[in-house]
């Protein structure tokens, strides 16, 4: 192997590696897409509700720890991100239209304007 064949090599690997040194095309784990309120399955058969998190000290926002309840014995306890084997149910908000009661008080606001 020459230089230009190295060369050649590397142009092609390393567009795939981010500066964290991370592939792309790997999937992220599956504790990064965990937030409060999912049910989720640790242990072998354990689900719990995930109360909190608390972030790494590389990206705080990416959860490490969790904070959960075992939805049957209500125990609740702290377990590590790569404990979780499944989300079972995600718990995520919407933004729903206002309710006409926020809309009148809207409009007689701009009335008084």
């Amino acid at each position: 192997m020459d230089l230009t064949d190295l060369e050649n090599w590397s142009k092609g690997i390393l567009p795939l590696v981010d500066e964290f040194g991370q592939n792309e095309l790997m999937d992220e784990p599956l504790f990064l897409k965990v937030r409060p309120g999912d049910a989720v399955l640790y242990e072998k058969d354990q689900i719990g509700k995930v109360l909190t998190f608390v972030g790494g000290s590389r990206d705080p926002d990416a959860p490490s720890l969790f904070q959960i309840a075992n939805v049957d014995s209500g125990e609740i306890r702290w377990i590590h991100g790569e404990e979780v084997t499944e989300i079972v149910a995600e718990y995520r908000t919407t933004i729903k239209k206002p309710s006409t009661f926020y809309e009148q008080i809207q409009q007689q606001q701009q009335q008084q304007q």
